[in-house]
């Protein structure tokens, strides 16, 4: 797959005609986060456990934590030359509007409402090529490297009911760390006028999960950023001339 993808980016570079040269710009782009970090990949052991505690307690009370689309906000610098960008980003995605929320109650203990609350700031640098379809059409794909700072914080109502979540000891569970990582990118630019454009980008982020202790040090979770991300903004572009 990684040597499909490297031939046909070759491919471009060599038939792309020079579209623009030597132009800076600015953008923002505003859309939605696919699997809030490592908000689904938590969701999901926890929701595992409390099927578990269903299984074994057929009259227990369970209410899985449904993970839904985070909105997001991303601020870039880009630089063109000929068919190359050069990309510079910043970017903040969180459960504004809501959290996720779950709960279970086994018949012999009070009912533990959990609730995960998600927020990041990601900085990725990114180099692509850009691909020509028209005068006032192009395309482009990117790849390269990003760090996010992530903040998780889980709550619950009830700590120890049931047992089975002895990792979450305290009401409140809070982890932060920087996580390192990768993407990559497309997306479709069309031109309103010499100097703005609007923008549809799909970016897909690629992380190793690192083992992160909370705040108070007597727990210990993994954090990753995996996730996909759909955003639609406006670009404004200043010609250097160059």
């Amino acid at each position: 797959m990684t040597r499909h993808i490297t031939a046909i980016l070759i491919f471009f570079i060599l038939a792309a005609p020079v579209f623009a040269a030597g132009s800076f710009s600015t953008g923002i782009l505003f859309g939605v986060d696919g699997k809030g970090g490592s908000v689904g990949k938590i969701a999901d052991d926890l929701n595992y456990e409390m099927r578990i505690i269903k299984a074994g307690d057929p009259a227990a009370e369970v209410e899985e934590i449904p993970v839904y689309y985070a909105p997001s906000l991303t601020l870039n610098f880009r630089y063109l030359y000929d068919r190359l960008m050069l990309q510079l980003g910043w970017e903040y995605s969180a459960s504004l509007f809501y959290n996720e929320t779950g709960s279970v109650k086994p018949t012999a203990a009070p009912e533990n409402k959990i609730e995960i609350e998600y927020s990041r700031f990601t900085f990725p640098v990114s180099a692509g090529v850009v691909i020509p379809a028209g005068k006032r059409t192009r395309f482009y794909m990117a790849g390269g490297f990003n760090v996010s700072f992530i903040m998780l914080e889980i709550t619950q109502s009830n700590p120890g009911s049931p047992a089975m979540f002895s990792y979450l000891p305290d009401e409140t569970n809070s982890y932060s760390a920087y996580i390192p990582g990768f993407h990559f990118k497309a997306g479709t630019e069309v031109l309103l006028d010499r100097n703005y454009s609007v923008l549809f980008e799909y970016t897909r982020y690629m992380s190793k999960s690192l083992s992160v202790e909370s705040e108070n040090e007597n727990s210990e979770i993994k954090i990753g950023l995996d996730t996909f991300e759909i955003a639609f903004g406006i670009n404004y572009t200043v010609d250097t001339g160059l």
